[in-house]
């Protein structure tokens, strides 16, 4: 039974009624589909018609090429308005009427109605469909299946229409010719489940209407009695519903992540973090129908864009292994891709902006005008990510996971052709699950990627879980998302435009703009020095929420003219900018707006960059346009952000991962509880490793260093108190000298630390690094000898190094160590010179201490006379023994924390085989001659120099939490220019890393986890 256009018409008077007053349609629409029951249930009702009369929008296969302007000549010439008539349609062009085109045309047909309108011949909504398909099936831009069933139909048959329709009638059809209902907006979701609750979930598997509504009719024929009554029996017919070769599938649920603790809230269990690849979604539909293949690509709008995309089908056939006697696909499959460019040169993809060089749309390319032709090394690849359907079976319901074997056993990836996204695992019920997200996402971000996409492992679709909404979703989580992340500065606004249909969008009466065109001073220097004529570049337009628009408007003091009599500013508007209305008037004197973006982009037609998917977060009313971003600056900008890191771990990774931990509610990481530090500290429990070990530590494989054991975490927010200090003689205090760089060739000495027990727990920051370090005692003539092994005990050696941590341990358990010479030690003469270096500390102020209360002493002791006469040789500087100067530790500072390092042989051959073991230095005495890494901070950024403390944290938990807490706390008051970041690990990742750089080490195990830093990370400070 036909439906008439009226009665659609009252649903959307009600539902916009209702927006005015703000308040929710979705009573009246349950009521609407109640009392027109019986019309809808009728054998001849045409469902997908009326779908497309509520949501005109869902329909992006039909393309009509009428635009406001077109459609205003169109109803001009049907209604035969004389020219008042027609200065009355065109009044929505001006500001300030708060009326559109449909508004118009309402008007003039309440004062003068068709005089062909007729109550007993109404237009149905079938009538209308039929008129708007024959339109669309006659343009190009259309998708074939539309454009395969075409009709005599013409612009022309509107005409008709409009003859026959009342005021309020002709007020809805124009915006359902434009697709464009706004302010108005219907759920599609409730439409759906008001038509049959079967429906959403059908239209999720074929996203089509008339696809869907025949596959609801045959499920309701075939079914048992109560499909359309009970959810159990409609759940089980539902699991018959599979995906249709040549409709596309519906895509899953997408919430965007705001923090990592809002990720972690959302997700649950076992989620695959993949890469999102910044190119162009696409559909493969891949069929093999006798012995052919046949391929169809859907985008992500649903439209078929198998013509513009041709030339992905040799990708798609080697990708397959089509013709191969390999071949797991017999029948069909549907496959998920992300389509992209390749530079085979540097062997990287591209920006999105390079697609549009490639790729057709309808046989002709698109704004390439003033871009650079392809390049020879430049391909199309596909970086595929999921399948959905193979061989006559759906895989909807099969698991993320299992989904991804299948597709990995299915495609065969070509470098620089096909290859699959990269994904790594990661448990959020696990501790580590936070910190192993936080350091995938600082990873993606440093490699100025475009962010993470987190899929749970469950079905793509599904049917039998009711939890909510939230069930199933998929999670994208880029930088933008995260408190200001995207921030980038400071913009002038040199113009604007008026949308009408966009300004029915606010609550705003008279409103005179509603879209800005963003504009960068080319000659900044000039306007500041000698008052020139400012000149600005347009690069992008941008609308302004509702809330920061009406206070523009009410303290902005902004004087506008139109754009032809402006000769304040000069305007260079390049035609590749584009919005919903062109640049009609130019500011006087341009207001600043703070702008965020989710990346720099080349749009077509431009020839620079400018901002990608731009908002206004703030308005300033206090600055002056030539204090705003310059043309120059932005191009500089954007080439900073694209450009790609040398090393994969540098700094900035170690920046960004801080930056995350404060981006969680409160500034505090949320998994802090849990951590070392106020930064990221969960470290798993050390397992026994399967990997072989090297052999000078092979015969220590045996002790609890290597095999580990189980350890918690204790909280931070512990007390801590010091442990005791054994006093420590002291020698007359020589003159300090400044840091120089040493020879090798030259003997060395240690300092020896006095420390003072702490007066305070907290540590105040002092200006000087004097005030930072304790007084430093010499105990011979010769210079200071590089730390080799740190030991966690005070032992007397009889090498001719001697290494003694005071207060780590109890001296008495240290193997060599009596009484007796600690006794001997407690008497030496030196007692007048400690208490003048006391009283030296007090006027200084409190030296750099942990709240362990712990030292480094290292003294240089001759074995005998004759050694100590006899001149040293040049020594050659050692080198890693697994990968030489491409060791992962090459050129890295490695600071050990003395007080929380047990006392190991394995570590110290670990350090030798790593050529760490004269390069390795004592972690105090590297904070007190660096300023504890403010005067190293410029240098690490600059040249991505690594610097990272090692530490026990299997058996010397407790003391590693107390240092580096207390670390933290002190490093906290350095500027953050100037403070940098350090990386702490566990000594055994030294262990791994020499499997990983051992060519001989074939299989290569890091207890579980992907890479050795990745295992034995605690965290930063």
């Amino acid at each position: 039974m036909p439906v008439l256009f009226a009665s659609v018409c009252d649903l959307l008077d009600e539902c916009h009624r209702l927006h005015i007053a703000k308040k929710p349609n979705a009573r009246a629409v349950f009521q609407w589909f109640r009392q027109h029951r019986g019309f809808l249930n009728a054998p001849n009702t045409d469902l997908a018609a009326l779908l497309s009369t509520l949501l005109p929008e869902k329909r992006s296969d039909r393309v009509y090429c009428i635009k406001t302007p077109t459609l205003e000549k169109l109803i001009g010439k049907a209604l035969m308005l004389g020219a008042s008539r027609l200065v009355e349609l065109s009044l929505y062009k001006r500001p300030r009427q708060g009326v559109d085109l449909a508004d118009c045309v309402e008007r003039i047909l309440t004062a003068t109605p068709n005089p062909l309108y007729s109550e007993q011949d109404q237009v149905t909504v079938e009538d209308i469909d039929q008129v708007l398909h024959g339109i669309a099936s006659n343009v190009v831009w259309s998708s074939p299946c539309i454009r395969a069933h075409q009709t005599t139909s013409t612009r022309d048959d509107l005409h008709s229409i409009y003859r026959r329709l009342s005021a309020r009638e002709a007020k809805w059809f124009t915006r359902l010719v434009l697709k464009e209902y706004r302010p108005l907006i219907l759920d599609s979701g409730l439409i759906y489940r008001c038509c049959h609750p079967a429906l959403p979930l059908i239209l999720k598997v074929q996203d089509d209407f008339a696809t869907a509504i025949k596959t609801l009719q045959t499920l309701k024929s075939s079914s048992s009695p109560g499909f359309d009554r009970y959810p159990a029996v409609r759940g089980k017919s539902l699991t018959m519903v599979e995906p249709k070769l040549g409709v596309k599938v519906g895509r899953q649920n997408w919430i965007k992540g705001r923090s990592i603790k809002h990720c972690l809230d959302m997700g649950h269990g076992r989620m695959s973090v993949e890469d999102k690849i910044d190119g162009e979604y696409c559909q493969f539909h891949v069929s093999i129908i006798n012995g052919k293949l046949q391929i169809q690509i859907f985008s992500k709008s649903g439209k078929d864009s198998t013509e513009d995309r041709y030339k992905l089908n040799g990708i798609i056939t080697k990708s397959i292994g089509f013709g191969r006697s390999d071949c797991t696909v017999r029948h069909n499959c549907i496959l998920e891709g992300e389509l992209v460019v390749h530079d085979d040169v540097e062997n990287k993809i591209l920006p999105f902006h390079k697609i549009r060089n490639h790729v057709v749309r309808r046989g002709r390319l698109i704004n390439v005008d003033l871009d650079s032709p392809p390049r020879s090394y430049e391909n199309l690849m596909i970086v595929f990510y999921d399948i959905l359907f193979l061989d006559h079976q759906s895989l909807l319901d099969v698991c993320h996971s299992e989904r991804f074997h299948i597709l990995e056993r299915t495609i065969r990836c070509e470098k620089g052709r096909a290859e699959l996204v990269k994904r790594i695992l990661v448990d959020f019920h696990r501790p580590t699950g936070a910190s192993e997200l936080r350091k995938a996402f600082a990873r993606v971000i440093t490699a100025k990627g475009e962010g993470l996409v987190l899929k749970p492992d469950q079905p793509y679709f599904d049917f039998h879980n009711h939890k909510g909404s939230l069930s199933g979703s998929c999670i994208k989580l880029k930088k933008e998302y995260i408190g200001t992340f995207g921030d980038v500065g400071d913009f002038a606004v040199v113009g604007a435009g008026f949308n009408s249909a966009k300004a029915r969008s606010y609550q705003i009466a008279n409103l005179p703009w509603t879209v800005f065109y963003v504009g960068c001073l080319n000659n900044k220097e000039e306007v500041r020095r000698w008052g020139v004529t400012p000149e600005f570049t347009v690069v992008s337009a941008v609308e302004v929420p509702e809330s920061l628009l009406g206070m523009l408007i009410v303290h902005g003091n902004m004087a506008s003219i139109p754009l032809d009599m402006n000769t304040m500013t000069k305007l260079h508007i390049p035609k590749g900018i584009e919005a919903d209305a062109p640049l009609q008037f130019a500011f006087q004197n341009p207001p600043v707006f703070d702008m965020r973006c989710f990346s720099f982009d080349k749009p077509g037609n431009t020839g620079f960059w400018t901002l990608r998917f731009p908002t206004v977060s703030k308005i300033h009313f206090d600055r002056d346009f030539s204090d705003a971003v310059t043309f120059d600056e932005l191009q500089a900008m954007a080439r900073d952000a694209r450009a790609t890191p040398d090393l994969e771990d540098s700094q900035e990774n170690l920046d960004w991962i801080a930056k995350l931990e404060g981006a969680d509610p409160r500034g505090r990481a949320m998994d802090a509880l849990s951590q070392l530090t106020a930064t990221t500290m969960p470290t798993p429990s050390p397992r026994r490793s399967r990997t072989p070990l090297s052999p000078s530590i092979r015969s220590h494989s045996g002790s609890p260093e290597v095999a580990g054991k189980h350890f918690r975490w204790p909280s931070v927010g512990m007390s801590v108190k010091s442990l005791p200090t054994p006093p420590t003689s002291s020698l007359p205090e020589p003159e300090r000298q400044p840091t120089t760089e040493q020879t090798p060739g030259r003997d060395r000495k240690r300092k020896v630390v006095v420390q003072s027990p702490p007066s305070s727990p907290s540590v105040k920051r002092r200006n000087t690094a004097t005030s930072r370090s304790s007084p430093t005692v010499a105990t011979g003539t010769k210079r200071r000898e590089p730390l080799q092994g740190v030991d966690g005990n005070s032992s007397q050696q009889p090498t001719t190094t001697r290494t003694l941590f005071a207060g780590a341990v109890d001296a008495g358990h240290s193997a060599g160590t009596t009484a007796d010479d600690e006794r001997e030690d407690r008497q030496q003469p030196q007692a007048t010179s400690a208490r003048e270096g006391e009283k030296e500390k007090k006027k200084q102020g409190p030296p750099f201490e942990h709240t362990a209360a712990v030292s480094c002493l290292q003294v240089t002791i001759p074995s005998s006379s004759e050694e100590a006469s006899q001149p040293r040789r040049p020594a050659t500087k050692p080198v890693c023994a697994f990968a030489a100067g491409k060791c992962h530790l090459f050129g890295s500072t490695v600071l050990l924390a003395a007080s929380a390092l047990a006392d190991s042989a394995a570590r110290s051959a670990l350090l030798e085989e790593h050529g760490l073991a004269d390069t390795a230095v004592d972690m105090d005495e590297w904070f007190a001659a660096n300023r504890f890494g403010a005067s190293a901070a410029l240098g690490i950024r600059k040249s991505r120099h690594r610097v990272l403390i090692l530490v026990d944290t299997v058996q010397m938990g407790r003391e590693t939490q107390k240092v580096l807490a207390s670390v933290e706390l002190t490093r906290r008051d350095l500027p953050r220019k100037t403070r940098g970041w350090i990386a702490v690990y566990d000594w055994r990742v030294l262990q791994h890393l020499g499997v990983m750089e051992d060519d001989s080490v074939k299989e290569k195990y890091f207890d579980g986890f992907q890479d050795p830093w990745r295992r034995w990370y605690c965290g930063i400070v």
